[in-house]
């Protein structure tokens, strides 16, 4: 036996697929998507259990998807339950709409959001080959090893969570508190958790928390699944929820409102209204940095969707010969 045949595959930890759930939902969602949801909704309160019911749905999908991983473990995320459970035609669909729309398209905006931000502040960069370059770096670390790119992907998921957690901390202590209530003050306000206009803006959280299934595209690769899974997708949709609650109330709580309408910056408005335009500008670079985890988890999460029809279907067997070479004995 050679002693590639003899090594075993590398096994991805719990804590490894917690920093991919956690980096593929905390992308520019939540630093945008506030400016839109102010336009009509003024109370902190109603604003905040937007977030909260998001977190909740985001929940339930990580609940159900539990189950499904523990019942089928088997990397491929929905082509793989689609297939088993009504039709390979099916699951074929979804896996190419998972492979293109779901992580090839998001990875693209992710790196144009972070040369967007990255120019902001260093207008020098050159915006089209910065983007591309981070995308051909991660790439190029994830194809060497799983468990190289496992330990990036741990390190640049704690960076992200930290810098948040500070942002958090800092903003309670520092900022300025704007006449924005976060308790229901009567009916009106409970009514307004029913109105259109809290409907619609529920769409651009659930957006914001897209993502929370990440972990179940590499189900064959985790270690134990049937027992980790379940605690990886809770563990991290659950620490994305509170990341978010946070964020938001120090949002409100720092910023105007009529400063916060209609704006797609929200991160970098919060942060100029904090710490001054040089905290500003800062905070842009900062969130283009943090963009490389989302990136990165990205990466990580897709190619295994191609990998697993590469397996199923002898047409795309030329899928698997790549998968293959990307991830040699999954070391």
């Amino acid at each position: 036996m050679s002693n590639l045949t003899s090594v075993k595959p590398y096994k991805i930890s719990v804590v490894t697929g917690i920093a991919i759930v956690v980096a593929n939902m905390v992308g520019t969602g939540v630093f945008t998507s506030l400016g839109f949801q102010v336009v009509d909704i003024q109370s902190g309160f109603a604003l905040l259990m937007l977030w909260l019911v998001g977190g909740v749905i985001a929940l339930c999908g990580a609940l159900c998807y539990g189950e499904l991983a523990a019942a089928m473990p088997r990397s491929g995320g929905e082509y793989h339950y689609l297939s088993r459970i009504y039709h390979p035609a099916l699951g074929f669909l979804s896996g190419w709409v998972s492979a293109t729309v779901g992580f090839a398209a998001p990875t693209a905006a992710a790196a144009m959001a972070l040369e967007k931000y990255a120019t902001s502040v260093w207008p020098t960069l050159p915006p089209k080959w910065l983007a591309v370059g981070v995308v051909l770096a991660l790439a190029g670390v994830h194809a060497s090893s799983s468990r190289a790119g496992s330990r990036l992907q741990v390190v640049v998921t704690l960076v992200k969570v930290a810098v948040l957690v500070g942002f958090i901390g800092v903003g309670l202590v520092v900022a300025v508190p704007q006449p924005v209530v976060f308790t229901p003050q009567g009916s009106p306000e409970w009514q307004l958790l029913l109105s259109p206009a809290f409907a619609v803006s529920l769409i651009f959280v659930s957006y914001a928390y897209s993502g929370w299934n990440a972990a179940v595209y590499l189900t064959g690769e985790i270690e134990q699944p049937q027992r980790n899974l379940p605690r990886i997708l809770l563990i991290g949709t659950g620490t994305v929820l509170l990341l978010y609650i946070g964020l938001n109330f120090i949002f409100l709580r720092s910023t105007p409102i009529t400063s916060l309408k209609g704006q797609v910056e929200v991160g970098f408005v919060a942060a100029t209204s904090l710490f001054g335009t040089a905290g500003g500008r800062l905070m842009g670079g900062l969130i283009a940095a943090l963009l490389v985890s989302t990136i990165s988890s990205m990466i990580f999460a897709g190619p295994r969707i191609v990998q697993v029809m590469g397996e199923d279907l002898p047409a795309c067997g030329f899928l698997l010969t790549g998968a293959q070479a990307a991830y040699p004995c999954g070391l």
